[in-house]
């Protein structure tokens, strides 16, 4: 009777492990792309939420005072996006903080809001994110801009914003795909494009003759800033 002898294979070569190695590491470098990609999108889909709660909120207290937004509110007279925003606390149209914040932000509220009548502690320097468009009523024109993520400092006209500091806690930080979230006088809302993914003051893309939507809307615009 013949002897059967079964060969035992003691591990991977070298060149196995290597090529084993080389495919993990082809598809962790596709992976990883398009994890960033997802998550962004999520974190655009929740700073739009916020966006779009202000925007409710506006339109709300425009039906109560002849189509104007706060930053015309006479009693008030307010001079930052802070001043404005911190008016729908006191007509008891908002009551939480936190939609005044967007990912990557440096401002960040603390959801302490004060008391009424007066409401000083809503909305303190520091603590919101959004700029808010001047001299709009809830009949200007659709497209208009009324609601967008701070710009980079010096309140100029049109406002950019830095695609330098994407992903990071700064002032003006854009979004690593060269969006920034914008809010129209119509209720929606969108990442709007940059005109390019890379600088410290990038416009909005130009949309119709050189004009991108903020000039479109008005060649000599202003808004109110978020208050560092």
């Amino acid at each position: 009777m013949k002897t059967r002898y079964i060969r035992y294979r003691q591990g991977f070569t070298l060149i196995e492990l290597l090529v084993v190695i080389t495919i993990i590491a082809i598809l962790a470098g596709l992976a990883v792309p398009a994890f960033n990609q997802v998550q962004e999108r999520a974190r655009l889909m929740q700073g739009s939420s916020n966006c779009r709660q202000i925007l409710i909120s506006l339109k709300s207290y425009a039906g109560d005072n002849n189509g104007n937004y706060p930053d015309s509110d006479k009693g008030d007279d307010p001079q930052t996006a802070n001043d404005a925003f911190r008016i729908l606390f006191k007509r008891g149209l908002l009551e939480d903080e936190r939609a005044f914040t967007c990912s990557s932000s440096p401002y960040e509220p603390d959801n302490n809001i004060g008391e009424a009548p007066g409401f000083e502690e809503a909305l303190k320097a520091g603590e919101n994110h959004w700029a808010l468009t001047k001299g709009l009523s809830d009949s200007s024109s659709g497209n208009a801009p009324i609601v967008f993520e701070n710009p980079t400092g010096g309140g100029s006209w049109p406002p950019m914003w830095n695609c330098d500091a994407a992903g990071q806690k700064k002032e003006g930080r854009a979004w690593k795909s060269g969006k920034i979230i914008v809010g129209r006088n119509d209720g929606s809302v969108a990442g709007e494009q940059l005109e390019s993914v890379k600088g410290d003051s990038v416009p909005l893309k130009s949309v119709s003759n050189g004009k991108d939507l903020f000039t479109m809307f008005s060649e000599q615009g202003e808004f109110l800033d978020v208050q560092r």
